[in-house]
């Protein structure tokens, strides 16, 4: 006899089977030992019976039909079918003998007597799923009833296993808060909210939703009371809801204040964005949102003319001598041109190497198919050919990409060294909107703390120039040999 060893423990909380797959595999791999039985295959299966359409069990099944298996080994029958259509499926091939046993560990059907025990059992399985998930779902509701939530705590909140109830989560509480507060000003937007807060606009989006927050628990349709703390009022929530829906207040939203460098920094301390406000009517300051609940860096504010001051420090980074740049462009280029030869001498050779090579395969096969040497032989220098052809065949090609490329890669890398110190200029002389362009398109990570500049990053191609040295070779910041110079060049337009 040839058996397939099918084991199942469910993933619903409806259904939860004492012993585990290994453990199941081992007594019932006992069994058929015992029995004399050759276990072709096995099949843990981690998935419910309640319905229709197990993966591993229809492909067990699918087996049996072929009649690679006559018997199924398995813990107990109700491991195999909880739901009317599969109990149909093996009471069949019971019936038809294509399946001549299923063995448990307790027990054995056989196709000539016992099918009719095994249908019976089956439709009392059935009947105790049914009955226990109806059970549970009574007590749910009953939980619901009293007040207490039955499901994962939601966000700003937690669940205490000791005493079965949901505490507040004080960090996440605050920005739950904070983003109903944000939105209610009717001055932000999902998006906006997410990046002062440093959260998933998805949830930013699913929060505002939630009665939840505010005392109210919603199951199937239908609202209890909760018993859980509330994080926001009644009120603030609907006035959310008044202004998702387009509903118009009698209050004028306040029209939304251009400050320059929101966004663009973070703080060093907590990782939150840096947000800005008015004080005395008409001054802008930035500082932390800790939407953490954790910064000590909260209650530092820096003025606009400081923030200036940090950002023009850094980007004067990329300022170099244009009638330098010149200089170092024209030397470059004359080395260049010179070496053009050297570099067209390197090519011939590659290709000549690489027409010998592919006359030393040709010899080699010769040899295989007259039998001069034996296949292990053939294998063993065609790897050894193949590995070399490759390697030449890549070299040729990074030589000959170079001889295209390098002269249009110079001319690139000049005017990256020129727009940046345009850039600086933009900056220097433009308005509040030219001046967040250029920060906006030269750099990124800018941290603060203790009012000054704790890190910052200069975006591509611009971490190259901040870093040259200023009496340095043009040359020296050309991509390597291999790259491709468009893969970091960009024509910084945005702040143009």
């Amino acid at each position: 006899m040839k058996a397939i060893l099918y084991c199942r423990k469910s993933t619903d909380t409806e259904d939860k089977q004492v012993m585990s797959l290994d453990a199941q595999a081992f007594e019932l791999k006992a069994v058929a030992s015992r029995e004399n039985i050759e276990i072709i295959d096995t099949y843990l299966e981690s998935k419910s019976a309640k319905t229709f359409g197990r993966p591993l069990f229809n492909e067990m099944i699918k087996r049996i039909s072929s009649g690679e298996a006559n018997v199924i080994l398995c813990w107990k029958s109700d491991r195999l079918s909880r739901n009317p259509t599969d109990s149909a499926i093996l009471q069949t091939l019971l019936q038809q003998g294509t399946l001549e046993r299923i063995i448990t560990f307790d027990r054995t059907y056989h196709s000539n007597d016992n099918v009719l025990i095994f249908g019976i059992e089956q439709l009392m399985a059935n009947q105790y799923i049914r009955e226990l998930s109806a059970n549970v779902k009574r007590g749910n509701r009953e939980k619901l009833r009293r007040g207490e939530w039955i499901n994962r705590a939601p966000y700003g909140y937690k669940n205490d296993k000791n005493t079965k109830t949901l505490v507040i989560v004080k960090s996440q509480a605050y920005k739950v808060k904070r983003a109903f507060e944000l939105y209610a000003t009717g001055e932000y937007s999902y998006s906006q909210i997410a990046k002062e807060l440093t959260m998933q606009k998805s949830l930013v989006e699913r929060l505002l939703n939630k009665k939840f927050y505010y005392g109210i628990m919603e199951s199937q349709g239908t609202e209890y009371p909760g018993v859980h703390k509330p994080i926001i009022t009644k009120s603030l929530f609907d006035q959310v809801q008044e202004i998702k829906n387009g509903v118009t207040v009698t209050k004028q939203r306040p029209q939304k204040l251009p400050f320059t460098y929101r966004g663009l920094m973070k703080c060093a301390e907590c990782g939150c964005l840096l947000t800005a406000t008015i004080k005395k009517g008409k001054y802008q300051y930035y500082y932390c949102t800790n939407g953490k609940g954790i910064c000590s860096q909260h209650l530092s504010y820096l003025d606009d003319k400081k923030v200036t001051e940090l950002f023009s420090a850094e980007i004067a980074k990329l300022r170099f001598d244009e009638e330098l740049i010149e200089i170092m462009y024209q030397a470059a280029r004359e080395r260049y041109e010179n070496g053009t030869y050297n570099e067209q001498t390197t090519i011939d050779s590659l290709n000549l190497q690489l027409h010998q090579m592919k006359q030393r395969e040709r010899k080699l096969l010769q040899s295989y198919t007259s039998g001069l040497i034996d296949n292990d032989l053939y294998t063993e220098e065609a790897q050894k050919l193949g590995t070399e052809k490759t390697a030449l065949e890549t070299k040729l090609k990074n030589y000959t990409a170079n001889a295209h490329t390098g002269l249009s890669t110079l001319e690139l890398t000049k005017e990256v060294f020129l727009n940046s110190n345009r850039a600086i200029s933009e900056f220097e002389t433009g308005n509040p909107d030219k001046k967040r362009n250029v920060v906006n398109s030269l750099l990124w990570n800018f941290s603060i703390k203790d009012k000054k500049v704790l890190e910052t990053n200069f975006k591509t191609p611009f971490n190259v120039i901040a870093n040259a040295p200023k009496n340095g070779d043009l040359t020296t910041m050309l991509p390597d040999r291999d790259s491709n110079p468009n893969s970091w060049y960009q024509k910084p337009e945005s702040y143009h």
